[in-house]
């Protein structure tokens, strides 16, 4: 049986990803030489083209082709792709929208260095080409203007990831999305949910994308959410932590539309690992949290139907121990077939 092997992982700086740390930890080339992985997708990689290729020369040398959207901000965002084989249609943005209609909201990203995509053969057997996208979703501050960035890129990707779906493109979007979308995806949700990653409306958003399986309806306002007292991030609805943000239409659709009762695109590990609790793959560098496993399930592969349905098996690849990661975060892998 033929398989296709997808890894997204934020390498928090491809050009200190690839320096060599100590003995034991030579950093990404290393891995990138044992990864089962056919494709690669990276983001945060702070890094102009040239800079890429060479703190990457060695994996390119041996084949790997490179697609890269770096940011305009130097040395900040920046979004790859990784593959062994060639990679086709490069896409920078997704302004472009689907089925032949633009998103002008999208526009304010397109040399963010937030999102590539490009087509790619799967060599699995009835499937042929699939589309393979990294995404670098902002990661936010709430009360500040970085949080109003986020909320306009979600009032933007959203209509983008609906018209994809209607399309019917199998598509793959992985990376770091920045939003732990149940309590299960992150270590301490009590004490962050007037954090970034864990807001209500953050969560809101991936509701209506992926609904709210394998929950019989969303945690976004439930009793255990508000527990006694209410939640201190407010409802959906509410956008805690805008400055000068206000909902717009692409914004007030969505929450008109809530949850998504059929959805077109699934969270593949969760899908596979429904129960799981403990499955991280953010920690921060501060303190113990990589130790006591005090972590974020914030990267993901998102997927639509017909792909979601040829996933095997889905895996963290958590380094053993603290002094051997060369990221922050730890890369998720998925095997269809």
């Amino acid at each position: 049986m033929s398989t296709f092997t997808v890894a997204t992982v934020n390498v928090n700086g491809i050009r200190a990803a690839a320096k060599e740390r100590s003995e034991a930890n030579r950093g990404i080339l290393p891995w990138l030489e044992e990864t089962s992985a056919d494709v690669v997708l990276m983001q945060e990689v702070r890094a102009d083209e040239k800079q890429t290729h060479l703190a990457l020369a060695p994996a390119l040398d041996a084949g790997w082709y490179l697609a890269q959207a770096p940011a305009a901000a130097k040395g900040r965002a920046g979004v790859g792709i990784l593959s062994r084989s060639e990679l086709k249609d490069v896409t920078i943005g997704f302004g472009h929208g689907d089925n032949g209609v633009e998103i002008p909201e999208a526009r304010e990203f397109d040399d963010s260095g937030r999102y590539i995509e490009a087509k790619v053969a799967s060599g699995i057997e009835g499937v042929g080409d699939v589309t393979v996208a990294s995404l670098y979703l902002p990661s936010g501050s709430a009360n500040t203007a970085k949080q109003d960035e986020k909320y306009r890129f979600l009032d933007a990707f959203a209509p983008f990831m609906n018209g994809r779906a209607e399309r019917g493109q199998e598509t793959i979007i992985g990376g770091d999305w920045n939003i732990c979308h149940r309590r299960a995806d992150l270590k301490n949700w009590k004490t962050n949910r007037t954090k970034s990653g864990y807001l209500p409306d953050e969560r809101a958003f991936l509701d209506h994308v992926l609904g709210v399986w394998p929950d019989a309806s969303t945690q976004v306002g439930d009793a255990e959410d508000v527990g006694r007292n209410g939640n201190p991030g407010g409802a959906a609805g509410d956008f805690y932590g805008a400055v000068e943000y206000a909902p717009g239409e692409l914004a007030q659709q969505r929450l008109a539309s809530g949850a998504a009762e059929d959805p077109q695109w699934f969270d593949v590990m969760r899908r596979l690992d429904p129960e799981s609790m403990d499955v991280f793959s953010w920690w921060t560098y501060r303190g113990q949290a990589f130790d006591t496993n005090a972590g974020w399930r914030i990267d993901l592969q998102v997927a639509t139907k017909g792909l979601n349905e040829r996933a095997r098996k889905a895996w963290v690849d958590k380094a053993a121990a603290y002094d051997l990661r060369w990221s922050d975060h730890s890369p998720v892998i998925v095997e269809y077939a």
